[in-house]
């Protein structure tokens, strides 16, 4: 659904002429202003520079040329160029500046004089395309004055202004976003009723559509039908002008594509704001002013101002189409209060302007505005207890009341409003003016865009306007650094790069202790298989060792065993055949050897006696012969044996065991 849709929904039952209660159109009824048959609707004006047709649609849906070209930003070497102007014959206009509404568009050159801003010719515009009403006004201009300037200023109701108070000296104002924030609070809801202004009722009337009186007609009418009910309660304000052939279907259309890109839908709003000028009366020392401590517990005025970001950017997107530079804003409720300085040098001035939707009462002296009253208007003409009732309780030394008609003169309302207040009432006008501009135009309709114009040139006091810049102004780099938020971001930015510059290295570091680890851990395993390698080697070296050792005491036992054999062999044989004729000579009567057994280095004898007596001889006489072959008796043993045959005898068995004397030889070794 639609932005304009969601707006034709809301109920409003305050507003007479019924435009919010009114059904919402069909989708296929609603008038896009980017649509052929609504921008050649009239093509009076070249356009032909414009953005095409073909570059409004993307991919079947609608883009908005004119938010697109808003936030394009200028060249600083196109800027710089755009200030030099070049000769050219006739008079030479500085400014160009342009008001809004819902007529349309209307534009006048303005020169910069030296003791204020003088009004060009003039030109004016229907189209509710922005950027086509733009064209079509410098196209009417360039018909006065071919070279035109490249900077403008913008007059519209789309800004409102009021006076606040704020605890801010005027001497020491906070920073920009405090100030914004500061604002917001409180023209948050004045916003909101501006909304009000945009009445298909009065948009008809002024757009020329609809008379004042035809407007009250419908007003009442829809009034009777509402209050019986039934299907016609149900019909809105512009159904029943169409019903009634006040207008055409295609004249209430234009109006509601009007109301959809004026309406502000979002709270994302824009501000200005001018400090009320210390005045000697306020009690206000030059040090309380200049103190750095807080000023909350004093309040000062201040002029302020806003306008939806959205409708901003619309209108700078528009004028950047026609590249044409918008320098500012401007309110048009207050605008022609301006003007007086030309008129009024009296302390106390006061302006009262009647636009077609409201009522605005705007009081101040020679340098700052002291207060706005805004009142939206009644249908019907304007009447005197609604002035009344605006006006309220004036100063006492305000002496003079100017009217601001729009070019609508009411002598009966200036004659009622000197009786009611007492004070010389006058109308606000030109005097003397005398420039090329449309026929219906008056001239009393241009002072709102005068006093803007009067304002932006620096002919007036600051303090007697609040106006928006086009654009946000841009921080310079070192401003955006040092700021808080950018700060903050910063160290935050610069704790996050700290982090991970130290998590990179210490990745970075881990992964080369990791290879260094597994280095070591390759060279650790090779170094381990050597080692194991080596173990092996040194402990087969050892057993080699010791097999040799042993192979060596082996091949010394046999060498010694063979010098043994060599010397000993000989020697042993002959031992055996003394051995014999030994115990044949020692062995006595009555004793029989049985047997001769050698081991090792033992000689075992076995023999049987006939008595006790013959087997002790036996071995003493053994032990004797045996000494000089270095043997000796080293055991014997008589015993007598058992009688196994019947008789009286019983023998005796002799063992006797001899051996080699101790130190006589050894192995290895000789005596």
């Amino acid at each position: 659904m639609s932005v304009l849709q969601k707006f034709l929904k809301r109920k409003h039952p305050n507003d007479n002429d019924g435009l919010l209660d009114e059904p919402p159109l069909d989708q296929h009824e609603l008038v896009n202003p980017f649509e052929p048959e609504v921008i050649n609707r009239e093509e009076s004006a070249d356009v032909s520079h414009l953005i095409t047709l073909d570059r409004a649609y993307d991919d079947g849906e609608v883009v908005d040329p004119e938010l697109i070209a808003a936030e394009q930003k200028e060249s600083r070497f196109k800027s710089l160029i755009s200030w030099i102007r070049l000769p050219t014959p006739g008079a030479s206009y500085n400014l160009l500046a342009f008001q809004a509404g819902s007529f349309g568009l209307r534009g006048v050159l303005i020169r910069n004089a030296r003791h204020g801003a003088l009004l060009g010719p003039a030109a004016e515009s229907n189209n509710v395309d922005f950027t086509r009403a733009i064209a079509e006004v410098v196209d009417q201009l360039k018909q006065h004055h071919k070279r035109l300037p490249k900077q403008a200023i913008l007059v519209t109701p789309s800004v409102i202004s009021s006076i606040v108070e704020l605890p801010v000296s005027p001497l020491r104002p906070r920073s920009d976003d405090e100030m914004r924030e500061l604002i917001r609070w409180e023209l948050e809801g004045t916003l909101t009723q501006q909304n009000k202004h945009w009445l298909i009722g009065s948009m008809l009337v002024e757009r020329g559509y609809l008379t004042a009186s035809q407007r009250d007609e419908l007003v009442e009418e829809l009034q009777i039908r509402q209050s019986q009910g039934g299907q016609d309660g149900l019909l809105r304000f512009g159904d029943l002008a169409v019903q009634l052939n006040y207008i055409t279907h295609e004249q209430l259309e234009e109006c509601f594509v009007l109301q959809g890109k004026l309406i502000a839908v979002d709270d994302d709003l824009a501000y200005g704001w001018q400090a009320e000028e210390p005045q000697l009366t306020q009690g206000l020392s030059d040090e309380a002013l200049l103190s750095t401590d807080d000023d909350g517990d004093s309040a000062h005025k201040w002029l302020v101002s806003g306008m939806s970001k959205s409708v901003r950017r619309r209108w700078v997107g528009a004028f950047n189409l026609n590249h044409i530079k918008l320098q500012a804003f401007y309110p048009a409720v207050g605008s022609s209060f301006a003007m007086l300085t030309q008129r009024c040098t009296d302390p106390q001035q006061a302006l009262l302007e009647i636009h077609q939707e409201q009522l605005a009462f705007i009081l101040g002296g020679a340098n700052a505005v002291n207060e706005i009253r805004v009142e939206e208007r009644q249908y019907g003409e304007v009447r005197q207890d609604e002035i009344q009732r605006l006006i309220g309780v004036l100063p006492a030394d305000l002496h003079k009341l100017y009217v601001n008609f729009q070019g609508k003169e009411k002598d009966e309302i200036l004659f009622a409003l000197s009786n009611s207040t007492a004070l010389d009432v006058e109308t606000l006008n030109f005097e003397g003016l005398d420039i090329p501009k449309p026929e219906h135009l008056y001239n009393e309709a241009l002072l709102g865009i005068a006093g803007a114009a009067e304002h932006f040139l620096n002919h007036v006091a600051k303090a007697r306007l609040s106006w928006i810049p086009a654009r946000d102004a841009e921080v310079s780099f070192f401003k955006k650094l040092l700021s808080p938020k950018v700060l903050k971001i910063s160290a935050v930015v610069a704790v996050a790069l700290l982090m991970a510059g130290f998590l990179g290295w210490m990745h970075w570091n881990m992964w080369q202790q990791q290879e260094r680890l597994d280095q070591l851990d390759s060279r650790f395993e090779t170094d381990s298989k050597l080692k194991q390698q080596f173990a092996g080697i040194v402990a087969e070296q050892g057993q080699l060792k010791q097999q040799i050792r042993e192979a060596t005491d082996e091949v010394a036992l046999n060498a010694d065993l063979l010098i043994l054999l060599g010397t000993d062999l000989p020697r042993d044989k002959n031992l055996i055949n003394i051995l014999l004729k030994s115990l044949l000579l020692v062995t006595p009567e009555g004793v029989s050897i049985q047997s001769i057994t050698q081991s090792e280095e033992m000689l075992m004898i076995a023999a049987l006696a006939h008595g006790d007596t013959q087997g002790q001889e036996f071995v003493s006489a053994l032990n004797k012969v045996m000494e000089p072959l270095d043997y000796q008796v080293f055991s014997s043993d008589v015993s007598e044996l058992e009688n196994t045959d019947g008789s009286d005898f019983s023998p005796y068995q002799v063992n006797i065991t001899l051996r080699q004397k101790v130190g006589t030889y050894v192995v290895g070794d000789q005596k």
